[in-house]
């Protein structure tokens, strides 16, 4: 792993500003506490009973603060994983740094222009934006960087590229139909606010299902190459992972089809991950 050492101002910058994004990520979600106590509508009964107030799940605050904290979910964990998988292709230092701290500039005031003091677009858009193309453009890197030796590396660069995608596809179905989820992207668009498009909330929940699998790859991957595995069934892996993955935006967002063809394209990743969780917390049990 070039370059991957803490001597390193770079990786030292990739370390400092991770820790600030992941701060700045669990802060919302004490926001969204903040929106809720102030307003007096919760998501749980035992919530209402205690202060008094109402269930209640459209608040339109409460609901923009959540998009925000989304937002952040879909996006900053594959910052975490491409920033240091770039980090290892010994990128140029001072280029290093300037991407991870424009990134985080990036990702702070995204918050503040959606969830804190909204502003018309294109504010908001711009403080994606220039992020998504800087994860876009070490993903990249690493895709690159890693292609002959069709790795660990390798295919997780691959998987957040795709995942990184399916926020595009979103948008694009969005713009398509011209129905978004704020009302400051209606304006230029002469679109409307809605909620419950069945296109957009289809892409939405493949976009989701990606969330609760592919982070978790990331991590139990990289772990399994911990406990020696044989390197042709660890690479095989990876790749029956990914194809996986990827089949399984296609048949769920992009070119519907009928079951049991999403059920397939997830539930073989989905095992693949069983057996090399089970694995690691096998080679790892004496560790107790």
């Amino acid at each position: 792993m070039a370059g991957f050492t803490f001597e390193n101002p770079a990786v030292q910058s990739y370390a400092f500003y991770s820790g600030v994004l992941a701060l700045k990520t669990l802060g919302m979600a004490l926001l969204t506490g903040r929106i809720r106590f102030r307003k007096k509508v919760f998501a749980n009964e035992e919530d209402a009973k205690l202060r008094k107030s109402v269930v209640k799940y459209d608040d339109p605050d409460v609901e923009r603060v959540r998009r925000a904290h989304l937002n952040d979910l879909e996006n900053i964990p594959a910052f975490w994983l491409v920033g240091g998988l770039y980090l290892t292709t010994a990128p140029d230092a001072a280029l290093a740094v300037n991407l991870f701290r424009v990134y985080t500039v990036g990702r702070i005031l995204h918050t503040i222009v959606y969830a804190i003091k909204p502003l018309p677009q294109p504010a908001r858009g711009i403080s994606f934006g220039i992020p998504y193309l800087i994860t876009v453009y070490m993903g990249l890197k690493v895709v690159l960087h890693y292609a002959s030796a069709l790795s660990y590396a390798f295919y997780s660069g691959v998987l957040a590229l795709k995942t990184l995608g399916v926020a595009i596809l979103t948008g694009r179905t969005r713009y398509r139909k011209k129905v978004f989820a704020n009302e400051e992207d209606t304006k230029s668009t002469k679109g409307i606010v809605k909620l419950d498009d069945p296109d957009v909330e289809r892409v939405r929940r493949a976009h989701l299902n990606d969330l609760e699998n592919i982070p978790a790859f990331w991590l139990i991957g990289g772990l399994y190459l911990t406990t020696a595995p044989d390197t042709a069934l660890a690479v095989n892996l990876f790749r029956a992972y990914t194809v996986g993955r990827i089949l399984h935006t296609i048949v769920y967002a992009v070119k519907p089809l009928p079951q049991p063809a999403r059920g397939i394209s997830f539930g073989i990743p989905y095992l693949i991950m069983i057996y090399m969780g089970v694995k690691v917390v096998l080679f790892y049990a004496s560790a107790l």
